[in-house]
Order: structure tokens, then sequence, then C-alpha cells
């Protein structure tokens, strides 16, 4: 008998040892497969959204694919943790991470219901699956989970583990954590959710899909009035505050008529959409230049923070703007888009992608390739002028007929005869535009539209005098700052700095500017532009503030043939802004000209952002400083002949010191243009 006892107390402890080392066996086998756990749990933080902020530090954009806010553990109210201790983890403060007592107890329930009605999980568990493994259903994640469990417990107090759970949670539909819950459903800061509101928040991770009030109010009141019984069973609420909760009410934000009483009924809020962007013509293109740079992982929930050169108070200004425009209001198929870039560093401070742009639409102003029109004028004109080309020649206005029968003809079918480089910019003469390049060369012209930098395909056609070639809003607007900022080509930005969610700077980006044309040829050429906006064709677009005050600005229409689309490109001494306007199927706008449609867009956006306040105008500092340094002359001369003239229609020509005009228009009997003419 007692060598029977003795072989099996020795079995028994052979058994027991061997289980022991079995487990250890198994629990540093499944260790090893494990990252770091130290590391694995320090360094935990819940996803966090993408800050994306305008040039004052406004946050524009959030870029999330989820949405998680994290609150702290004094900013949760008892209610919630007692309504989530009561229904999941009522034994929470007195386990080490694993519940003996608690999972004999859901075996119990289940046996008798004949379902899985009651988890076992701890909060601990929870957080380890939730946080750091996935959801299979296989026994080596079961042993991690029991792992991750105790190390959890070994290196954080009760109440770090808990706040950690319950940002953690899931409540369905992108929404993680108890405060983006709290916020999404109910639109209430987590602080102020009644016992209500915090029983239905605690009874939807159990199953998430089913218990979503947005979608089975029924069932989320069920598994309501379940938390507020086990509230009161375990001693978190009184029978008085149990009833009152049991009678709060819940409706859907649709079915809400008339005045709701906040104290007794709580409206369920309809889901608001994800990456609800305040600019999203610009924010779609910061998200592609975040894409280029950084994988998705760290874009959506890594906390990047972007900081970007959209200024949001003009960018506002301009999307109301336009869409508010009456042309498009009237006609929902008219499209279009407009762009603004400061000229000096090229931040593209505004940008308007469509009507009513949404995240996702086609962005006409980076992506729409239309012929430009005359808008391509200046740079004819400008090529002339580093010909020696001044604003005084005169030129011939007249139909000519070309070799391969091309006849083309001005927009109003008349002709001048002889008259000044500058009045012809003013009428848009086409004729004069064809006769400057034929003389110059498409050679030369091209020479300079490379220097550009803004993909337009070289031509060996006079046609191009006319606007043939194509570019985007945003390319044009590139081209016009060297009309603004004196010679410099400047790089369209959009993103300046991106730091990580500690501050830590990745990426940080500097203007590329670079002189490419003489400033004096640039400043004669300005001098155009100025003149087109108070005596030619862009005067449509001359601001008048509030004070009743012009400022300083130039532009160029465009109009191409049968009107498929018009444009005004304008500058000012810190900006240059395109409007383009046309259907997207290329059909004719009727009666449309960039004076009488793009012109007044260009016109009401300057006024708006300078009478709030949000800009103001300066002066082309390097034609005045060309002036003062006696380099250039302003002289009031006759538009038609060029000699010096006081008549009512004298023009203000920028001259060279060189080639000043010291004849009086007054002196010949007859327009001396009609003397060169005949």
């Amino acid at each position: 008998m007692k060598k029977a006892f003795k072989i099996t107390l020795i079995t028994c402890v052979a058994l027991f040892f061997t289980g022991i080392l079995s487990v250890t066996l198994v629990i540093n086998h499944y260790k090893k497969q494990m990252p770091d756990i130290e590391n694995l749990i320090e360094s935990y933080t819940p996803s966090i959204p993408t800050k994306v902020y305008d040039i004052n530090g406004v946050v524009i954009d959030e870029l999330y694919r989820e949405s998680r806010i994290p609150a702290k553990f004094d900013e949760i109210p008892e209610n919630l943790k007692d309504a989530f201790v009561a229904i999941e983890d009522r034994r929470f403060y007195n386990h080490y991470g694993i519940d003996p007592i608690g999972l004999m107890r859901a075996i119990v329930v289940n046996i008798k219901s004949r379902s899985k009605s009651q988890g076992a999980s701890t909060f601990t568990q929870q957080l380890a699956r939730n946080a750091f493994l996935n959801h299979e259903k296989k026994l080596s994640r079961k042993i991690k989970e029991a792992i991750l469990t105790i190390e959890i417990e070994k290196r954080y107090t009760k109440n770090e583990i808990f706040v950690k759970y319950l940002n953690e949670i899931y409540f369905g539909e992108g929404d993680y954590g108890v405060k983006s819950a709290a916020k999404s459903l109910f639109k209430k800061d987590i602080r102020y959710i009644n016992v209500s509101e915090a029983a239905m928040l605690a009874g939807i991770p159990n199953r998430p899909g089913y218990y979503n009030p947005r979608k089975n109010l029924d069932a989320s009141l069920e598994r309501m009035r379940l938390v507020l019984s086990q509230m009161k069973r375990y001693g978190f609420i009184s029978e008085s505050e149990y009833q009152k909760a049991i009678n709060h009410k819940f409706i859907l934000e649709e079915d809400v008529e008339g005045k709701i009483d906040p104290v007794t009924t709580t409206i369920v809020y309809e889901r608001e959409k994800v990456n609800k962007s305040l600019a999203p013509s610009f924010t779609d293109l910061v998200l592609d230049y975040l894409q280029e740079n950084f994988d998705e992982e760290l874009i959506y929930n890594g906390g990047l923070q972007v900081f970007t050169t959209l200024n949001y108070n003009m960018q506002k200004v301009a999307q109301q703007v336009f869409n508010e425009y009456q042309p498009i209001v009237d006609n929902p198929e008219l499209e279009g888009a407009m762009v603004t870039i400061n000229s000096s560093n090229g931040y593209v401070t505004s940008i308007i992608g469509g009507r009513n742009f949404i995240p996702g639409n086609f962005n006409r102003a980076i992506s729409s390739r239309r012929q430009i029109g005359s808008s391509f004028k200046p740079f004819v004109y400008l090529s002339a002028i580093m010909k020696g080309y001044k604003e005084n020649t005169i030129i011939e206005d007249s139909r000519a007929l070309y070799d391969n029968g091309w006849a083309p003809k001005n927009v109003t079918t008349t002709y001048k005869n002889n008259q000044t480089l500058l009045e012809a910019f003013n009428r848009s003469a086409n004729s004069v535009a064809i006769k400057l390049l034929e003389d110059i060369t498409p050679k030369f012209l091209n020479e300079n539209v490379k220097k550009l930098d803004i993909g337009m395909e070289p031509t060996t056609n006079l046609s191009a005098a006319l606007g043939a070639l194509t570019a985007t809003p945003l390319n044009l607007s590139k081209a016009f700052a060297i009309f603004s900022n004196g010679g410099y080509i400047v790089e369209p930005m959009y993103v300046l700095e991106v730091r990580d969610k500690d501050g830590n700077t990745l990426i940080k980006n500097t203007p590329s500017v670079k002189k490419v044309f003489d400033t004096k040829d640039i400043a004669l050429t300005t001098n155009l532009l100025v003149s087109s906006v108070k005596y030619g064709t862009s005067k449509p677009a001359t601001v008048v503030t509030k004070k009743g005050k012009n400022i300083e600005q130039g532009g160029k229409t465009g109009t191409t043939n049968d009107s498929l689309s018009v444009w005004y490109a304008g500058i000012t001494p810190e900006y240059v802004t395109t409007v383009y306007l046309g259907y997207d199927d290329n059909k004719e706008i009727p009666r449309g000209t960039g004076g009488g449609l793009a012109a007044p867009i260009w016109k009401r956006y300057y006024e708006e952002i300078i009478n709030a306040g949000y800009y103001s105008p300066s002066k082309f500092e390097f034609i005045d400083s060309l002036v003062a340094s006696g380099d250039l002359y302003y002289q009031n001369l006759d538009p038609d002949n060029g000699l010096l003239s006081t008549k009512w229609n004298a023009r203000k020509f920028l001259m060279e010191n060189h080639t000043i005009e010291i004849e009086q228009s007054n002196k010949y009997r007859k327009n001396i243009a009609e003397i060169l003419y005949n």
C-alpha cells in the first residue's frame, strides 16, 4: 500500500513539474515569435489622424480611415467607467488580468442559456487582443494574448489599463474609443454624457454592428437596459437613478420634429462624412503629396502634422465667389477652375478645382489642359520687346492672307491700320500678335516659352500667337508670375513642412525661385498688362475697394475660337490668379468671352479679400525701382501714333531712357498714323 502511494505521489509530482516545464516551454516558444514585449507595450499609442494646417495654423482637414480621439482618464465620467465595469469586467480592480471567477461564471451562464451570451475576457485581455494582436480563433493567439495580458498588468496601473482600453474599443462605423463615439453618436463632449447614454455606449462594443443605435435602435435600447440593470445590481446606481435612466428617450436625427428636451431625450445623430475637408480642391493635392512620401499606415494612423501654403481666409472667399457666381448658378453644366499663387515664392494660397468641389473630384485647376486663347499674347509681346520693340512702336493692324489660305481676323473684325504696340495689346488685336510672331519667329518664342517650364509643346505655327497652345490654370498662373515678380520662375508649392506626432520634422520644403528674364523687359510687358486693365479688354477685372480706390493690377483676357474656353489671368504685386470657365465636353459657350465671363470673377474675388482685410496690395516695386533709377520713364503718348500727347485719350507708356519720345502728336496736321499708313 505504501509503495503504491509512493509511486502515485512521485508520478503526480513528476506530472506537475512536467506540466510546469511544458507550460514554460510553450510560453518561451511563443514569446520568441512576438516582437519585444516591453517595446511593444511602451510604444503603443492609439492611431491618430493626420492634421493638415493652413499657413495661419487653421486645421483645414484631418486624414483618417477611422475616427479615434484619445481621452484622458480624468475626463471620462464615473458613470461611463461604472457602466463598462458592470457589463464587461466587474472584477477588474480585483484580478490580475485573467479572471478565473469571471471565466467560470461565464461558462455557467452560457451553458444555462445554451448560447455565448456572456464573454469572459477582461479589459486587459481585450486591450492585448485589440491593440497588439489579431482576432484569429487559434490556440496560439490565445496563448500570446495571455502572455501580453500578464505583461501589461505588470507594467501599468489599473487606471492606465482602463483608459487605454476605453480609447481602443471599437463602436462600429469607424469610431474607436469612447470619446469619438460620444461625439459621433450624440455630438457631446464625453464629460457631459448622462447615465443612459453611458449605458448605451457601454453596450455597443459587445456587437458593434448589431447594437449600433443608428442601425438598430431597439436592440441598442435593449442592451442599454441590461447594462443599467447590472449597474443597479452591483451598486453603481440607485433605484431612483435606474428608473430615471430607463425612462430616458432616444430618437434618431431623421425622426426629430420640433424642439427636443435634452434632459429627457437624446438625439442619435447620423454619421458625419470622414475626411470632411474645408478646402477639398487643395487637400486632395496634399494627400497626393503625402502618398508619394509616406506609407498609408503613417498617413492615416500616425498623427502627422502637415503645414501648408493655403490661406484659408482667401480660400473660403474663393469658394464662395466661384460657387455663387451667377452664370455658374444659372448653368449647371458650366465648369471651371480658379487658382492663386504667391508670385514671390510659389505658395498656392487658394485653389478651386470645379464647382462645389468634393474630395476625389476631377481637379480642373491642375488637370484640365485647354487652349488659352489671347491670355498667351503677353508672352508674344514679351518676346517682341526682347527683340527691341517698344511700347510706342507702330505696328500695322490689317488683315493678311497666308500661303495656306489662313486669314485670321480680329475679334471685332475691325482694323485700325497703324497703331502702337501698347494699344494693339489693349485691343488684343489678333493681326498684330500674328505679325509680331512672324517677325520674331516661332523659334525665338519657343525658347522663351521653354523657360517658363509649364509643359507647353513647341510650335512652328503662327496660330500660337492667338493662344492655340494648351495649359492648365495652375501652369498659366505660374507663367504669369514673372510679370508680378520681375522675371522669376517660381515653382508652385503646397506643403511647407511635415512633422511626426511628436513634432519632429520629417520634410521641410523651401521655395524654388529662379531668375530667367531681364527685369526691364518684364517691366515693359507688365505695363502692357496694367494698361489692359485700365483701357483694354481686361477692364471688367478692375478692382475698386470699399473705400473707392483702385489697386495696382494687370491682366489679360483669353477667349478661344468659338468660345470653347474663356480665361482671365490677373496679377497684383503679390499674387497671380487665373480663372478658367468652360464645358467639360468642350462645347461652345454662347457669347462667352474672357472679359465678359471670367474677369468679373477675378474682380469679385479680389474685392472680397481686400475689403475683408485678408490682403493689402502694394506696388510693383521692380517697376518703381527702374523708374526711380532713370532706366525707365513714364510718358503720356498718343495710343495711335506713339507721340507726346495731352489729349484725353493719351495713354501711360513706359519707355527706356534712350527711347524717350520728344515729338508732339499735334505737330502734324494729319495723324502721324495716317501719314505712315498711306
